[in-house]
């Protein structure tokens, strides 16, 4: 890291210059999970409308590039395959060829750095690097932004390396927000208009509009069981005996899909693309999930949504979304009783249901 930091260009400390054509090129570097993706688009919106082009250049993993899909404010999607060194050694000649201006290291949560990035900044050679808390020695950033506290949303540090590009943050909106085709969202409303056929037709009045369940987690120990989902939603079942609910899950987990849409009268359905799972949360009124990247999506699409989020990680729960959390302390997520999500899930349906 010290030689590194002896080797990287530009001053050690520094201002980025004002933008003014089209050679004023940025790079900004998020690879890690596809939450922090969707999280990262209002920062990649907010620096994009300050340059001429109106765009910035994205480093992804080909996990993660699906977010990006669509969106005005990025220009060329960069990936790496983070276990992968001929991935590192290609994307490192092309960060030589390239020539940015200025490269941003997205994530605030790992101030100062492991050393991909600073090698990264070294291939690229960029003259202008902007990072959170990275005042401290060996110097990779020459313009440092306060690092985020751990205790405020995410967003907020997040909103700090907007700052260099001459950024107020309190005068733009941080709303995450993902695009989608015509086609996907058309593939998607189909797939509802098949759950609201499982209805019968004696079931006239009440909650009619739109719940889509989530039953997959990042973790395991984020993973709540499959009986509890079931009881879960029985409960809500029996307050809203016309809702059209749509089940889904990683692929892998296609059993369990199948086996909680039957035990409540719901659609499973498959989503083998990640851009599948976004156009049924875009589609959707309402979205129950554990803490993973569909509680971002909702975020996105501004969609009411209850989550069940481990209480230290509240710093990473959806920005600015409707709806209610569950910030469950147990030692695992299989320890918190089904009452309680059914009570919040009944809270959802009353107050977005109608």
């Amino acid at each position: 890291m010290r030689v590194i930091g002896r080797l990287l260009p530009g001053l050690r400390e520094t201002a980025l210059p004002t933008p003014t054509n089209s050679d004023y090129r940025v790079l900004f570097i998020r690879y890690e999970r596809i939450g922090d993706m969707i999280m990262a688009t209002s920062l990649i919106r907010n620096i994009a409308t300050t340059l001429p082009g109106g765009k910035i250049d994205v480093l992804a993993t080909p996990t993660t590039a699906p977010v990006l899909e669509g969106n005005p404010y990025v220009g060329n999607v960069l990936t790496l395959e983070r276990n992968s060194m001929r991935s590192y050694r290609e994307l490192m000649k092309r960060l030589r060829r390239e020539r940015y201006t200025v490269m941003v290291d997205g994530r605030v949560n790992n101030p100062p750095i492991f050393i991909s990035t600073p090698l990264l900044m070294y291939a690229g050679q960029a003259r202008f690097r902007v990072g959170a808390g990275g005042d401290s020695k060996p110097r990779i950033y020459n313009v440092s932004v306060p690092a985020w506290n751990r205790f405020d949303h995410y967003i907020e540090g997040s909103k700090q390396l907007a700052v260099p590009f001459g950024v107020n943050p309190e005068s733009v909106d941080w709303q995450p927000e993902i695009f989608l085709s015509p086609e996907e969202r058309a593939r998607a409303e189909e797939q509802w208009k098949e759950a609201a056929s499982l209805m019968t037709t004696d079931e006239a009045g009440g909650i009619t509009k739109r719940l889509l369940v989530n039953l997959s987690a990042s973790e395991q120990k984020r993973r709540w069981p499959d009986g509890k989902f079931i009881a879960t939603l029985r409960s809500a079942r029996d307050r809203a005996p016309n809702m059209p609910i749509v089940v889904m899950g990683l692929p892998a987990e296609w059993e369990s899909v199948q086996k909680v849409a039957s035990a409540v009268r719901a659609l499973p359905v498959q989503t083998p693309r990640l851009r599948d799972a976004f156009a049924l949360v875009a589609a959707a009124d309402m979205v129950f999930t554990p803490d993973t990247s569909i509680s971002h999506a909702a975020s996105a699409f501004r969609k009411p949504s209850l989550v069940l989020l481990k209480r230290e990680h509240k710093p990473y729960a959806p920005w600015n979304t409707p709806g209610e959390i569950i910030a469950w302390n147990e030692a695992e997520i299989h320890q918190m009783p089904h009452e309680r999500v059914a009570k919040a899930l009944n809270k959802l349906l009353a107050e977005f249901g109608r």
